[in-house]
């Protein structure tokens, strides 16, 4: 099943099927307090009746909070971390043990004792190397009775796998402003010593 995202931002979209049905939206206002909110659609027909699936109040000082199925979750107790490990477990509606895992461009989603793919994250391409396409989930059939469990994850988990990308892209960038201040000053240094070796 394809899951495709009307924006490049998984904060901010709807999430439709190939034919055009829309399953969710997701959406998160910019305010003070980050709340995402996400609608799941119930078609009948032509009909679509949305109903809140689940939410997810971000804090920073705090625990992040899902509330999903009746209840407030911390996102610790939803998404398990794992020591030596990254990526983040989760336990489905089928007492099943699941694990997305973070690449550096995407994530995925798998059983958590065996690499069978059930899940990835597809980010829009613009057409430059490769055949054009917006941002998509690839979801397997053996997965699509759990969406909710799935959407609901992958949100959190995209967000955390792009602030980890950022930290390294910063922590990338401070290294080579680093090593080039040391080249320049290695220059220089070498450029005062040859002047005072000709001085004399």
């Amino acid at each position: 099943m394809r899951l495709i995202f009307s924006t490049p931002n998984h904060m901010n979209t709807d999430i439709s099927d190939e034919r055009g049905f829309i399953h969710y939206t997701i959406s998160t206002p910019s305010a003070p307090k980050k709340v995402t909110t996400i609608t799941k659609y119930r078609w009948s027909g032509s009909n679509g009746v949305p109903e809140t699936m689940g939410v997810i109040e971000w804090h920073r000082l705090k625990e992040t909070v899902f509330r999903f199925d009746g209840k407030v979750i911390s996102a610790d107790g939803m998404l398990a971390k794992r020591a030596w490990n990254t990526g983040r477990y989760f336990v489905g509606p089928d007492r099943q043990s699941y694990k997305w895992k973070f690449e550096s461009t995407h994530c995925w989603m798998k059983p958590a004792e065996s690499d069978t793919e059930l899940v990835r994250f597809h980010r829009k391409n613009l057409g430059i190397l490769k055949e054009s396409h917006p941002a998509y989930l690839d979801v397997s059939p053996k997965v699509v009775p759990m969406l909710d469990h799935v959407i609901l994850t992958f949100v959190y988990v995209e967000s955390l796998r792009q602030e980890q990308a950022g930290r390294q892209s910063n922590s990338n960038n401070a290294n080579f402003t680093n090593m080039n201040n040391m080249n320049n000053i290695n220059t220089i240094t070498m450029m005062n010593n040859g002047a005072g070796v000709s001085g004399m």
